[in-house]
């Protein structure tokens, strides 16, 4: 009778054990995939900023580009009507001295 006490819970403390060790790594696992889903989550936020700051920055610099080659246009033709100018003056002086 005594044996049979013994083995019986020698047998139902190998099963606690058992049944504990397999609830605790459930919660560990179940823990850690929340832990993986949450750092995902930040990631994927942060990288839709980054993602949303470089649309941004690229219109600002479209809109640069655009500016940049207006303003090429209109040094252009100030420069061909500064030429031109300096031509008329050069033109007077030559008849003023002759």
């Amino acid at each position: 009778m005594t044996i049979e006490l013994t083995i019986l819970i020698s047998v139902v403390s190998v099963s606690a054990a058992i049944f504990f060790g397999i609830m605790s790594l459930k919660r560990a696992n179940t823990e850690d995939v929340e832990e993986r889903t949450r750092q995902n989550t930040e990631i994927k936020v942060k990288l839709d900023e980054s993602l949303s700051l470089l649309k941004s920055m690229q219109d600002e610099l479209k809109s640069l580009v655009d500016r940049i080659t207006a303003d090429e246009k209109k040094t252009d033709m100030l420069s061909v009507r500064v030429d031109n100018l300096e031509r008329r003056v050069e033109n007077i002086e030559k008849g003023g001295k002759g």
